[in-house]
């Protein structure tokens, strides 16, 4: 069964499993802080919970907890690597906190599944260069050069094929 969680801030919903909700009722610190009460929707779309706690000192402490880490830290088998992992949504919603829609994986893994695309042109991977379009991937965190091509939408095409190649179909291909 999935739960429905209202957020303080939106009308939207986040979702969670029955096992996860049940495990985090049943969390005494979550109960103190009224978890529920306060989850609220992030500026980035996820849900979390954030208060700012007065010390004896006057001073505040922030705490902030995000759902989707909460989950995945107590359910999700972390892979063992040297690099830092991020937690990613498999199917883009940051407020599908569902068991089976997260992932432990790394940041370059996060950006290549996300379908933003910040440049002029309205592509990614493409950049203009002396009055051409140049199509530039990374891999390894090496630009590999795909090429000049007359317009944007040539350089996209060509992003889109090697990106294919290199990663998968992920979310970062380009809609042409």
């Amino acid at each position: 069964m999935v739960r429905e969680l209202s957020l303080k801030n939106s009308p939207r919903k986040a979702l969670l499993d029955e096992e996860a909700y049940e495990f985090l009722c049943k969390n005494e610190e979550l109960q103190r802080i009224h978890f529920f009460e306060n989850l609220r929707s992030h500026s980035s779309g996820y849900a979390f919970f954030q208060k700012n706690w007065r010390q004896d000192d006057g001073s505040y402490d922030c705490q902030t907890i995000y759902l989707h880490k909460l989950i995945a830290e107590h359910y999700i088998q972390k892979p063992k690597m040297n690099k830092r992992l991020f937690v990613r949504f498999n199917n883009g919603n940051p407020l599908d906190c569902r068991m089976e829609n997260l992932e432990w994986t790394s940041l370059s893994n996060v950006v290549r599944n996300t379908d933003k695309t910040v440049n002029k042109f309205g592509y990614r991977g493409v950049v203009k260069d002396r009055g051409r379009y140049r199509a530039v991937i990374y891999y390894d965190r090496k630009p590999i050069n795909l090429g000049s091509f007359d317009t944007a939408k040539d350089a996209a095409i060509a992003y889109n094929q090697k990106s294919i190649e290199l990663f998968g179909n992920t979310r970062s291909i380009n809609e042409i």
